[in-house]
C-alpha cells in the first residue's frame, strides 16, 4: 500500500515537472521566471536584515539574531539534505526537461532559494505582520519559477518551501 502511494506520488510528482517546464521558451514568461529565479539567490538576503535593521532599530537586534541563526540552520539542512538525497535535476534525468539556467550545484532536493525565500518571508512576516501575503506570494514564485525553469522538481520545491519556514521559526526560537 504505502510503494504504490510513493510511487503515484513520484509519478505525479514527475508529470507536474515535465508540465511545468514545459512551459518554458516564451521569451517574456522565461525573462519573468528567471528574474524570481535569480531573485532566490542567498547572497541578497543577509544583505535585506543588515539594511532592514538599521532603518528599524525597534526589531534590529532581534532581527539580526534570529536571521542569522535561521541563515545557518538553513544552509546546514539544505547541504545535508542535498548530499544525502542526491536527486538529480530534472534536466539530467528526465527526457525533454531544457533547463533554461544554469544550477548552482548537481542536485535538486530540496529546492535551495525556496528555503531561502521562505526562511526570509517567515522572518520578516513574524517582524512585519502586514506584509506576509506579499512576502510569501514572492517565495511561492520563486519555487514555481525553479520548476517553471527545468532545475527542480514540484517535490523540491514543498521540501524547500518546509525548510524555510522550519528554519526561520527554529531562528526566533532560539533568539527571541
Amino acid at each position: 500500500m504505502m510503494k504504490q502511494m510513493l510511487s503515484k506520488l513520484h509519478t505525479l510528482d514527475r508529470s507536474l515537472c515535465i508540465r511545468i517546464s514545459g512551459w518554458n521558451g516564451r521569451k517574456f514568461l522565461d525573462r519573468i521566471m528567471f528574474g524570481f529565479s535569480h531573485f532566490g539567490y542567498g547572497y541578497l538576503y543577509p544583505v535585506i536584515i543588515v539594511f532592514t535593521a538599521i532603518f528599524d532599530r525597534t526589531n534590529s537586534r532581534l532581527l539580526l539574531q534570529s536571521g542569522g541563526a535561521a541563515i545557518v540552520i538553513e544552509l546546514a539542512g539544505q547541504t545535508a539534505l542535498k548530499f544525502k538525497a542526491k536527486r538529480k535535476r530534472p534536466s539530467h534525468s528526465l527526457p525533454g526537461i531544457k533547463s533554461i539556467m544554469r544550477a548552482p550545484d548537481r542536485f535538486s532536493f530540496p529546492s535551495g532559494h525556496t528555503a531561502g525565500a521562505f526562511m526570509m518571508a517567515t522572518l520578516f512576516q513574524y517582524f512585519y505582520p502586514g506584509l506576509g501575503i506579499p512576502l510569501y506570494g514572492t517565495a511561492s514564485a520563486i519555487g514555481f519559477s525553479r520548476v517553471y525553469n527545468g532545475v527542480h522538481y514540484p517535490s523540491d520545491v514543498l521540501a524547500g518551501t518546509c525548510l524555510g519556514i522550519l528554519s526561520a521559526r527554529l531562528g526566533l526560537v532560539l533568539m527571541v
